[in-house]
């Protein structure tokens, strides 16, 4: 493999927010651009003019043009922070270690600890950087506009890397910190920067240059840094390591928790009249169907109690039928893997509950596809189990059934990353996200 391609993890001189200018940093951060609503687009606009979503995801307006347009306004928009000393640059290339201290889901306590650095861009096929997850066009040509416009990267990729022993941790954890930045946020994670520095941290990035990254969260913005990469390299015929073959990510060990990977369930409506009357009566044949009883709130508990405990030896999902506002759980009557070997899928892939529930459930029973019984039904994603029990609580009769899933595991995502495949789309939910606007990198400084 050419040196070009291999795995680096390496400091960067970060652009931080002026604490003199900017006193109070949670008035300027912003959630990754991915799971932000238009709604919510508005309002961290609103909420100061330093927020770093006028960077990340400006506003569009009716009277845009190629030479007037967000991409544009946040190309002016850095340089003119730059300039006024909003955003300062580090005095010398660092490490950020991030520390984020959050609820986990059942309201226990937990922490989450990475490393903010800048990582050589490696093609998939090489097997340094793995994909977890499958990506669409749209998103990837908004981003590349960004970075041609910007040259910045303005929110970190989320990876992950083994480390059983947390060995990386602990050299971080003896390294001298210069400054110290800490802010909660609106769901009240608490959030505290360290700028790391000298030979532990070197080290440090030494062992995660040796190990295999898997992507978390960020595929777009992965792909297309590789894309711009590879057009800026032809257009120069630049050789040896320039700024645009790194991108900056924020890496985290694997290993150390799971608590924050949270279960993506689905809602689904415009279903046929066939298709919601008779849905029971057709899962029978590959599902075994439990009704729960009690209140609603009993049934709910249930609900999860038994779908995680059948779960264990079988592919299992809860189901709430907004039709009669009851809850179930379904679980195979065959073990794992229900899916047929069909297209050289591995055995991890074909055992997945998400993969089961979107192509068994989704598309064969309830013909959700242009060609099915179906093909108007719509599938709404919830991330959170409590957030989908405030959706069905607030909006009855919006869609026609809720299908719940438990969560994915790390053993899970690592099986089908190294099976050389990428998870069902939004299979998996990372939280916390890490935060836009804690710091970022220029490619020209």
């Amino acid at each position: 493999m050419p040196e070009q391609e291999t795995l680096r993890v390496i400091p960067f001189r970060g652009l931080r927010y002026n604490r003199v200018l900017v006193p109070d940093l949670s008035k300027v951060i912003s959630p990754p651009y991915d799971i932000i609503s238009p709604r919510q687009q508005q309002l961290y606009h609103q909420k100061h003019p330093n927020n770093a979503i006028r960077l990340d995801y400006g506003l569009a307006f009716p009277g845009d043009s190629d030479e007037e347009n967000r991409y544009t306004r946040a190309a002016a928009l850095l340089k003119k922070w730059l300039a006024e000393k909003v955003l300062l640059p580090e005095g010398a290339p660092a490490v950020y270690q991030l520390r984020e201290e959050y609820e986990a889901p059942g309201g226990s306590p937990a922490v989450r600890e990475g490393l903010i650095a800048a990582i050589r861009l490696s093609p998939f096929g090489d097997g340094k950087i793995l994909p977890h997850e499958k990506t669409s066009p749209g998103p990837k040509l908004d981003r590349l506009r960004l970075i041609e416009a910007t040259e910045a990267n303005l929110s970190p990729i989320f990876c992950l890397y083994s480390d059983p022993d947390d060995a990386i941790a602990c050299l971080t954890a003896g390294a001298g910190a210069s400054a110290e930045e800490e802010l909660t946020d609106e769901a009240g994670t608490r959030h505290l920067l360290r700028v790391l520095k000298g030979e532990q941290t070197e080290t440090a990035l030494r062992a995660l240059s040796a190990k295999t990254l898997l992507i978390a969260d960020g595929h777009h913005r992965y792909e297309t840094m590789l894309a711009y990469r590879d057009a800026r390299r032809a257009a120069e015929q630049s050789r040896g390591a320039r700024p645009y073959d790194f991108t900056m990510a924020y890496l985290t060990n694997m290993d150390k928790d799971s608590r924050w990977i949270l279960p993506v369930h689905r809602f689904v409506s415009g279903l046929a009249a066939d298709a919601v009357s008779g849905f029971l009566e057709s899962l029978a044949g590959e599902f075994e169907i439990r009704n729960m009883s009690g209140d609603e709130a009993g049934q709910r508990q249930k609900m999860l109690q038994l779908m995680a405990e059948l779960g264990k030896k079988s592919n299992s999902f809860g189901l709430y039928l907004a039709g009669s506002g009851s809850y179930h759980v379904l679980s195979a009557r065959r073990p794992r893997p229900l899916l047929p070997e069909a297209g050289g899928r591995s055995t991890a892939y074909r055992s997945l509950d998400v993969a089961v529930l979107d192509e068994l459930v989704l598309i064969r029973i309830l013909g959700t596809t242009e060609e099915g019984p179906s093909p108007g039904a719509r599938v709404d994603y919830v991330e959170r189990t409590d957030a989908a029990f405030k959706k069905i609580d607030l909006r009855r009769g919006e869609f026609q059934l809720g299908l719940f899933v438990n969560q994915v595991g790390m053993t899970e995502i690592k099986a089908v990353a190294g099976a050389g495949e990428k998870m069902p789309s939004k299979s998996t939910y990372f939280y916390p996200k890490p935060l836009t606007g804690l710091v970022f990198r220029s490619l020209n400084i």
